[in-house]
């Protein structure tokens, strides 16, 4: 009885190049082929004598695809963390730069003393529907007030605060 691992060396050297073609098909490029045939010969290393292997050229055969496929999962997986990662470091900072905050704060500021100025009954009406989103009929019901002058006082307050913003 022939070694095993003597046996397979053998056939993978006659074999290399068709090993090669049908490695390289299922995982994609020449190099990561060469790379499977490499582990391949580390495989065969580490099988055993005990058994006899019935069709050497099969098992060499079942052997490398299987280890084709191996490298092809890993190389996908790979990828995927590469991505993950590429994504993960190129996440663009929705956080506002100190001066936009400041600016927005002094907008906000304009906002509350323009609406603060709205004469009463409008700055409750107008409160009451941008601020707390009680809906206008709603208002109109609450205030004794009609629908269309509830919609008139948010109109003009918007005018209003809109025009003090700008002047």
């Amino acid at each position: 009885m022939q070694d095993n691992i003597a046996v397979l060396t053998d056939l993978i050297s006659a074999e290399r190049q068709k090993l090669l073609n049908v490695i390289q098909r299922i995982v994609g490029n020449p190099e990561a082929a060469e790379d499977a045939v490499q582990s391949l010969f580390e495989k065969i290393r580490r099988i055993e004598n005990a058994a006899e292997i019935v069709n050497p050229r099969a098992f060499l055969y079942r052997l490398a695809s299987n280890l084709a496929i191996d490298h092809a999962r890993q190389a996908k997986r790979r990828e995927e963390i590469q991505s993950d990662i590429h994504d993960l470091l190129w996440i663009e900072d929705d956080t506002p730069s100190p001066e936009r905050t400041l600016f927005a704060r002094h907008e906000l500021e304009e906002i509350e003393k323009a609406v603060a100025a709205l004469p009463e009954p409008m700055k409750t009406v107008f409160v009451l529907n941008r601020f707390h989103g009680v809906p206008q009929k709603e208002i109109a019901a609450r205030m004794g007030r009609s629908i269309a002058l509830v919609s008139r006082y948010i109109c003009r307050a918007l005018d209003i605060i809109s025009s003090s913003r700008t002047g």
